[in-house]
């Protein structure tokens, strides 16, 4: 059942709607809706961001990891895969064709064989990445829970705090 607590929505390449909640993801094709849960494969039932990649996959960030729906099956990434958090709460698929996470516990990125993950250790001013944007120059722009933004050129990360122009240390997407 659709909960009235809705994190994202998405249209896909075919012109569905998803809706990301907490009770799950709903597919609306324009005439009827179709409902996902653990029940049918997703990995857990809170589904935080949803973004279709380039080979038309759905990527489901949620409460518990990351699903992926192919149109037939969801396949589940998790700790125990590579990522470096259980809570993802943003995706972003970049220029070059890799995934971006950013959950509770910093950044992954997935190559499409494997994990580089990047947390407070390796310069990230707060773990919590709520939202992620790729700009023109290729640089990624984090907005974290808590820990405003951060700027990362794919070496550095450049903590950009509310003295340089931030209204207030939380940023939502």
């Amino acid at each position: 059942m659709l909960s009235n607590t809705i994190w994202s929505l998405e249209e896909d390449s075919e012109g569905n709607i998803w809706i990301g909640s907490n009770g799950g993801v709903t597919r609306y094709n324009g005439t009827s809706f179709t409902h996902f849960t653990v029940r049918e494969g997703l990995g857990n039932n809170i589904v935080f961001d949803i973004m279709e990649d380039k080979h038309g996959r759905l990527w489901f960030g949620t409460g518990g990891g990351v699903s992926i729906y192919d149109g037939k099956s969801f396949r589940y990434i998790g700790l125990s895969e590579g990522l470096c958090g259980p809570t993802v709460w943003s995706l972003l698929e970049d220029k070059q064709g890799d995934i971006w996470m950013g959950t509770n516990r910093g950044i992954s990125r997935f190559t499409g064989e494997s994990f580089i993950n990047y947390t407070k250790s390796e310069g990230l001013s707060n773990p919590n990445v709520i939202s992620i944007l790729e700009d023109s120059e290729g640089n990624l722009w984090l907005g974290t829970f808590g820990g405003g933004v951060n700027r990362f050129d794919g070496k550095t990360f450049i903590h950009i705090t509310q003295e340089q122009g931030l209204s207030h240390n939380t940023v939502f997407d």
